[in-house]
């Protein structure tokens, strides 16, 4: 493990989060946002799914390729992808922005709900982006649970015929079910992310109302209660324990990651316990890289509000 004091301000580990995802911080690209301006959508259909991408070229052909992966109700759009792409953008880098099932506008895409266990889908898509750039080389970010995807992903790139320069998983959920509790006993999280994801639910309904069987979920004020109602309504787990033990960071899943990886995390995060990273082995190609502060995917250095994550990829991928 590598303990970091990068000079973290503010040191409040709710405002940190708050920040993470504050569209203020988005007026550093009020005069341009290229990665948005020129960017191309892509619909990547495979057999488990079809998902929403975009991708941003450099006006020159570039050598490397960003894959990024925003959180649970986050987005292509959410604040912390927009400004890393950028950054990874003006340092000559192709973006390449990919939306999670039902997130950003991609429920229209796919009947079936959302959940963390479909990694297959997901592990297409990249297959899909990297055979359409078959020279060049990738690295893969991605931001909570888009942080958790990619060190699954990772762990099955061998098998998949995925290759990646380097892999950043930003403040991911290493025991989902641990990570749950964390939101539910916060009225904060819990409100903020019940809101998100029923919002994303009513899409859902108004899109294909006959998935679901009644509509007892919109009246559903408790998150670990919705959470248990879909879950078995809508896969084949049939508890909420196994749900939440198929997406967990296993010491197997980090065995099987063959490329430099580095997991970030906050000792304070609020939704993401700390313990919980005690299970990663330490492995040659695995680094284990924590802050004092930082909140959940925040990081943010002083008025500016720039995350400190976009200076350290940068710098360890321009090494």
């Amino acid at each position: 493990m590598i303990i970091c004091q990068p000079g973290i301000k503010p040191k409040n580990r709710h405002l940190q989060s708050i920040l993470a995802s504050a569209r203020i911080r988005l007026l550093r690209l009020r005069k341009a946002n290229p990665v948005v301006e020129n960017q191309q959508q892509q619909i990547l259909t495979n057999p488990h799914a079809t998902l929403l991408g975009y991708h941003t070229p450099q006006p020159d052909s570039a050598d490397t390729m960003a894959i990024l992966l925003h959180g649970w109700e986050g987005s292509s759009q959410s604040t912390y992808i927009q400004l890393l792409a950028n950054s990874l953008y003006q340092h000559g880098l192709d973006i390449y922005r990919l939306n999670l099932r039902d997130h950003g506008d991609s429920h229209h895409l796919n009947e079936d709900l959302f959940h963390s266990c479909r990694i297959e889908e997901v592990v297409h898509a990249v297959q899909d982006i990297q055979q359409q750039f078959p020279n060049k080389q990738f690295i893969l970010c991605g931001f909570s649970l888009g942080g958790n995807f990619a060190l699954r992903i990772a762990s099955q790139a061998a098998v998949a015929g995925l290759s990646f320069q380097q892999v950043f998983a930003v403040s991911p959920p290493v025991i989902p079910k641990n990570s749950m509790a964390a939101i539910q006993d916060s009225k904060l999280y819990n409100t903020y992310f019940l809101k998100k994801w029923k919002r994303s639910l009513h899409i859902k309904n108004q899109l294909f109302p006959h998935i679901f069987d009644d509509q007892r979920w919109q009246q559903e004020e408790d998150l670990e209660r919705l959470t248990q109602m879909l879950i078995l309504d809508h896969t084949d787990f049939s508890t909420t324990d196994d749900y939440f033990a198929g997406y967990a960071i296993t010491p197997d899943i980090i065995r099987s990651i063959n490329c430099p990886t580095q997991v970030i995390t906050a000792w304070d995060d609020p939704v993401i316990p700390f313990a919980d990273f005690t299970t990663i082995d330490r492995l040659p190609q695995i680094k284990l890289l924590t802050t004092a502060h930082g909140g959940h995917c925040g990081f943010i250095q002083g008025w500016r509000m720039r995350s400190w994550i976009e200076d350290h990829i940068i710098n360890e991928i321009t090494q």
